[in-house]
């Protein structure tokens, strides 16, 4: 498996990625007509839109093996004074599920914060019925911040819980003894 930075050429793979990760863990938050007519559009404008002007904190990381790709990581460093990065996108494909690549791509962002020296760490909002993701946060020392309810994407109210993870050396720790263990 190899991380590198994603560029353009990536874009559609990544909109690909996220519209069929949507399609697949968000039933409950979005409509039928969104996921089965729109999204793929939806992700693949918006991905075009970051490689064609992104933002100068932008940081895309992609994991692939033999050309496919398994997962990515979107983040916008230093973006809120207060919990630091914003961990904006992490996406793993069904078929690469449980084997770490999401643990594996937050610690790539976590080491660069660090590397940085950033003051704060990073933090990310999940739709609650994402419960497979809100399980993986629990389990890999996510703070539960705050819910609120929203309607910034897709085209229903939903609620979504902010995780942040503050402390760089305690995150990586504890995602390194997790491999061990």
């Amino acid at each position: 498996m190899v991380f590198k930075q994603a560029s353009a050429e990536d874009a559609q793979r990544i909109a690909q990625l996220h519209a069929l990760s949507w399609q697949q863990n968000y039933r409950q938050a979005f409509s039928a007509h969104f996921l089965d007519n729109e999204v793929v559009k939806d992700r693949l404008t918006v991905w075009n839109e970051r490689f064609a002007h992104p933002k100068e904190n932008q940081f895309i990381i992609i994991a692939e093996e033999q050309g496919e790709l398994l997962g990515f990581i979107c983040s916008y460093f230093e973006e809120n004074p207060v919990y630091g990065a914003y961990l904006d996108n992490l996406h793993v494909s069904a078929n690469a599920k449980g084997k770490g690549i999401g643990t594996l791509l937050m610690q790539q962002l976590a080491e660069k914060i660090k590397v940085r020296n950033y003051a704060n760490g990073f933090y990310l909002w999940v739709l609650d019925v994402n419960y497979a993701a809100v399980t993986f946060y629990d389990r890999i020392g996510g703070q539960r911040f705050e819910s609120v309810e929203a309607n910034d994407i897709g085209d229903k109210t939903f609620s979504k819980t902010r995780y942040v993870w503050s402390d760089m050396d305690a995150f990586l720790k504890l995602v390194a003894s997790k491999k061990r263990g």
